[in-house]
């Protein structure tokens, strides 16, 4: 009388079994999601904001200061290196061009934003090498020549001759490089100015690369006198 009871129970599993193993699939397709552009607020401040563009000037009038000093004292065979991507081209068109086409981290040359330029300079920049050309300076730029052919062409069609550097390794504007023709200048204390946008590209000039903030009392003292540093915030983005 009991195989009733137990065939009744088997069945009952078998409808359990079957119910709570069932998986239902979807063929529902993936919707892609683009990730949005993170903003880089200091970037937009530097492209817009007149507080920015008074540092620029009041910066490049600085330079301007401690050249004529240098040249007063009748030091001679001095030499000024400039950065030509973020200092020589214009401000607000070198900013735009990181925001809105290309990530600076992916690496750049310095004539890809002048052509982007259309083939501009930055007015206060250009007023100062003509100071420094009038005056027997000579000028360098921070980039090598093959990334700065076009510039050197177009400054030397306004009479501004300006020579590029020699770069050990893969420069890396705006963030380091290992400048060989900067280091030969300062060995033989013809260095007069390096206006730069990092310390990291003072290096063959410090040897101290991207300082810490402890370090930056030491390499100021030691160096602040011909380094003037210019703001750029393109690579601190949040």
């Amino acid at each position: 009388m009991k195989l009733p009871i137990i065939a009744v129970l088997s069945i009952s599993i078998l409808s359990l079994s079957s119910c709570g193993g069932a998986k239902t699939t979807t063929t529902e397709p993936v919707e892609d999601v683009q990730l949005e552009k993170p903003r880089n607020t200091a970037l937009e401040w530097s492209a817009a904001s007149s507080d920015a563009l008074y540092l620029h000037r009041q910066l490049f009038g600085l330079a301007k200061d401690r050249l004529e000093g240098i040249i007063n004292s009748g030091k001679m065979n001095q030499a000024v290196f400039i950065d030509a991507s973020f200092l020589l081209l214009p401000q607000a068109t070198t900013y735009q061009y990181f925001e809105v086409y290309r990530d600076p981290f992916d690496g750049f040359s310095p004539q890809e934003i002048f052509e982007f330029a259309r083939y501009e300079f930055d007015a206060t920049a250009m007023e100062f090498l003509r100071y420094c050309i009038k005056n027997g300076i000579e000028v360098l730029l921070t980039s090598s020549e093959m990334d700065s052919r076009i510039i050197l062409e177009q400054l030397m069609k306004q009479n501004i001759s300006v020579q590029g550097s020699i770069i050990d390794g893969e420069a890396r504007y705006g963030r380091y490089s290992n400048n060989i023709t900067l280091s030969e200048y300062a060995q033989q204390d013809r260095l007069a100015l390096l206006l730069t946008t990092s310390l990291g590209e003072a290096t063959a000039y410090t040897g101290m690369g991207n300082p810490k903030s402890v370090e930056v009392d030491e390499i100021y003292k030691r160096f602040g006198s011909k380094v003037i540093l210019f703001p750029n915030p393109t690579f601190n983005r949040k």
